[in-house]
C-alpha cells in the first residue's frame, strides 16, 4: 500500500506509542546540512517509484521541504533503529551522490548519527568491481540468445584486476570515511538506502578488518527512506508456512520464438528438493512443462495465502526499459514487470510474501538517482515483503548450492530471511572461497524483519 503523508504521520505517532524505548541521544550540534538534502531527495525518490510502478514513468515531485520536517525525519529513523535493535543490534546505512557526482555516506544506529564519509572521487557505477569479478563472461556464457544469431564468443579468460582489491576499492567507496572502520567493530544488521547502484553491489564480500562483511553483518536493501521512518514496514517470518509456497523450477523453455535459453537442471532438482523436504502439495509445483505463466499466475491469485512464492528459472533485466523489457522466463509466455501492476495480487494488501527469485539478474535494472528499478523493486511494489534476488548470472550449481543453503537456515532453522542469506553465503563461500561472484552473488531486498521474530514450524498448520 503506498504510504501518504496521513500513513506517515499515523507511523510516527504508533511508534511513538509503543513500549518505552531506548533513549535516543541527539548530538547538540546541528545536523550535517548534506544530510538533510538527502533525506529531502530520498522522500522525493520514493514518490518517484512508486508513481513509476503505477504508471510505468517515473518522475519525483519537487524538492522544497521545511528543514524541521527533515530534521525531523532523521530523529525518526534513530528512533526506529533503536525500536528494532531489541533483538538484533541495526544500523542504517543512507547514500547520496550530490548533484556533482560524490557519494556520500551516514551511517546510523538508535543515538543517531555514528559516522559519515564521502567518496575520495565521484561516483559513477560498480562497473569496475563488476569487471573484476568476471561478471561479463559468466553473463557470455549463461545469456540467451536470439534465434538465428550466433552466440558471442565469450572474453578473454584472464582475470584483468586482483578481486580482493577492487572489492576493498568498492569498500571504501560505499563504505567511506568511518563507516568502514566502525563497522568492522560491530556486528547485527544493515539496512541500507541505496543512491544509483549501490544496492547492488556484493557488500556480503567487502573486506572489513580481519574478516568480510558477511562475517558480522546481514545486509537488507531498503525500497525507500519510508520503510526507515514507519514502524508498520516490517516483515513478519513468522508468517513463513513452506508448506503453502508455490515452487517454480526449470520452465521448459524449448520453444520460446525469441530466445535460445540453456537448461537449468539444477533448478529443477532445487525445486524437486524444497517440494520434498516441505510436503508441497503437487498442485504447487510447476517445473518443465507445467511452469506456464498462466499457470504460475494462476496459482499466485489460487493460492493467495501463499507465504513464499519461489522462482527458479532464467530471468533478463533491460536497463532501459524494465516494467516492459524486463522478465522471468516461462513456458509458453513469460512474466514480465508490467504484469505485475495488474490486480491480481489483491490478497498481497494483508499478506506479504517472501519471494525468491533464484534466477539470473533479478536485482538488476533501470539506474535512477534513488537506486535501481527492476524486477526485484516490481515484486515489492506488488506487495511482497521481502525478495532474495541476484545480482549478476551465476552458475546453476553456485545457484542451487546456496539457495539450499538459504532454505535450510530460513525454514528449518528457522533464521529471519536476510540472516539465513548471510548463513547461506557464508557455507557457500567454504564451496568457492576464491570466488566471491559465486557465493555473493544474491541479496536481499524489501523491508527488515521484526524484531525476534522467528519462524516456528511446530506452529503451522499441516
Amino acid at each position: 500500500m503506498p504510504l501518504t503523508r496521513r500513513r506517515f504521520v499515523e507511523g510516527a505517532a504508533a511508534l511513538a506509542a509503543t513500549a518505552p524505548l531506548p533513549a535516543v541521544t541527539q548530538s547538540a550540534a546541528p545536523l550535517d546540512p548534506r544530510l538533510l538534502l538527502a533525506i529531502r531527495d530520498h522522500l522525493g525518490y520514493s514518490v518517484g517509484f512508486r508513481r513509476k510502478f503505477a504508471t510505468g514513468t517515473y518522475a519525483a515531485p519537487g524538492r522544497a521541504r521545511p528543514q524541521h520536517q527533515l530534521a525531523a525525519t532523521v530523529r525518526l529513523i534513530a528512533r526506529r533503529l533503536a525500536h528494532i535493535s531489541d533483538s538484533e543490534p541495526t544500523c542504517a546505512l543512507i547514500h547520496w551522490r550530490d548533484p556533482d557526482g560524490w557519494l556520500h555516506g551516514w551511517l546510523l544506529d538508535g543515538t543517531g548519527v555514528i559516522a559519515t564519509g564521502t567518496s575520495a572521487k565521484p561516483y559513477d557505477s560498480m562497473a569496475f568491481l563488476l569487471d573484476a569479478l568476471r561478471v561479463d563472461a559468466r553473463t557470455a556464457t549463461r545469456a540467451p540468445v536470439r534465434r538465428g544469431s550466433p552466440r558471442p564468443p565469450p572474453p578473454s579468460v584472464v582475470r584483468p584486476t586482483d578481486p580482493r582489491a577492487q572489492l576493498a576499492h568498492a569498500r571504501d567507496t560505499l563504505l567511506p570515511g568511518a563507516i568502514g572502520a566502525v563497522l568492522a567493530e560491530r556486528s547485527g544488521r544493515l539496512l541500507l538506502l541505496p543512491a544509483r547502484d549501490t544496492g547492488s553491489a556484493p557488500y556480503a564480500a567487502m573486506p572489513l578488518g580481519d574478516a568480510m562483511l558477511a562475517d558480522r553483518w546481514s545486509i537488507v536493501v531498503l525500497p525507500d527512506i519510508e520503510t526507515l521512518t514507519d514502524p508498520r514496514r516490517v516483515y513478519e517470518p513468522r508468517t513463513l508456512n513452506p508448506r503453502n509456497a508455490l515452487v517454480v523450477g526449470n520452465p521448459d523453455l524449448s520453444r520460446d520464438p525469441a530466445y535460445e535459453w540453456s537448461d537449468l537442471p539444477g533448478a529443477a532438482e532445487e525445486a524437486q528438493a524444497f517440494a520434498k523436504v516441505f510436503g508441497l502439495p503437487p498442485a504447487r509445483l510447476l517445473t518443465g512443462k507445467a511452469a506456464t505463466r498462466e499457470r504460475v499466475l494462476a496459482g499466485i491469485d489460487n493460492y493467495g495465502e501463499a507465504s513464499i512464492v519461489y522462482l527458479a528459472t532464467h530471468c533478463l533485466a533491460n536497463s532501459v526499459n524494465p516494467m516492459d523489457g524486463s522478465f522471468l522466463a516461462l513456458t509458453d509466455g513469460h512474466l514480465y514487470g508490467r504484469d505485475l501492476r495488474t490486480p491480481r495480487f489483491q490478497a498481497w494488501a494483508a499478506w506479504h510474501p517472501l519471494v525468491i527469485l533464484s534466477a539470473c539478474q533479478t536485482a538488476l535494472g533501470k539506474t535512477f538517482d534513488g537506486g535501481t528499478y527492476g524486477v526485484a523493486r516490481g515484486w515489492i511494489s506488488a506487495g511482497a515483503g521481502q525478495v532474495v534476488a541476484s545480482l549478476w548470472n551465476v552458475s546453476d550449481t553456485a545457484t542451487q548450492l546456496l539457495m539450499l543453503h538459504f532454505a535450510e537456515h530460513a525454514f528449518l532453522k528457522r533464521q529471519p530471511p536476510e540472516e539465513a542469506l548471510r548463513l547461506a553465503q557464508l557455507d557457500a563461500r567454504g564451496t568457492f572461497p576464491n570466488d566471491p561472484a559465486a557465493w555473493a552473488s544474491f541479496t536481499l531486498f524489501g523491508a527488515p524483519s521484526a524484531s525476534g521474530q522467528r519462524l516456528d514450524l511446530r506452529a503451522l498448520p499441516r
